[in-house]
C-alpha cells in the first residue's frame, strides 16, 4: 500500500535535516564566552517596512553550546527560529531558520547582529535582516531575564 507524502512530513524532514547538519558540531572548547550572555533575553523588535505595526515581542534563549532559540510574535502569531550564535570580541551574530509560524515564513533565514557589553551584560544596536532574496529588516532590543 502506498502512503501519501504530506506537507507535515516534508516539514518534519526539513527540520530534522537542518537540526542534524547545523547542531551536530560542537563549539570549540578553546573559545570562551562570558557566562552573562547565556540565558533568556526578552524585549521587542520593529519592522523597517511596517512602522505602523509598532513594537512586537522578541526573545532569545542563548545556550552555552552555541545554539539559540528565537521566539517572536507578529500581530499575535508566534514564530520560532532556531540557529547558531557567535561572539567575537563584543560583536554578537546569529543565523536562524524559521521552523514555526505563518506558512510564508517557514524556511526563512534571518541574521541578527548586536553589540554585547560584557561589563554590563547588555546588548545594544540590535539589527535583524532576512537573508536574500527576502529584504525584511528591522531592529531589536532585549534585556536578560534569567
Amino acid at each position: 500500500m502506498k502512503r501519501a507524502i504530506t506537507s507535515t512530513s516534508i516539514l518534519f524532514f526539513v527540520i530534522l535535516v537542518f537540526i542534524v547538519t547545523n547542531f551536530s558540531c560542537k563549539k570549540d572548547p578553546d573559545i570562551q564566552t562570558p557566562e552573562s550572555i547565556h540565558g533568556l533575553w526578552i524585549g521587542t523588535y520593529t519592522v523597517d517596512g511596517q512602522p505602523g505595526v509598532g513594537q512586537q515581542y522578541f526573545s532569545f534563549v542563548i545556550k552555552p553550546d552555541g545554539t539559540l532559540i528565537n521566539d517572536t510574535k507578529s500581530t499575535g502569531q508566534q514564530h520560532l527560529n532556531i540557529g547558531n550564535w557567535t561572539l567575537s570580541g563584543n560583536s554578537f551574530s546569529v543565523t536562524t531558520l524559521c521552523v514555526y509560524g505563518h506558512s510564508s515564513n517557514i524556511g526563512v533565514q534571518e541574521t541578527h547582529t548586536a553589540t554585547f557589553d560584557s561589563n554590563n551584560g547588555t546588548f545594544t544596536n540590535g539589527i535583524w535582516k532576512n537573508k536574500p532574496p527576502l529584504t525584511g529588516s528591522g531592529t531589536f532590543s532585549i534585556s536578560k531575564v534569567e
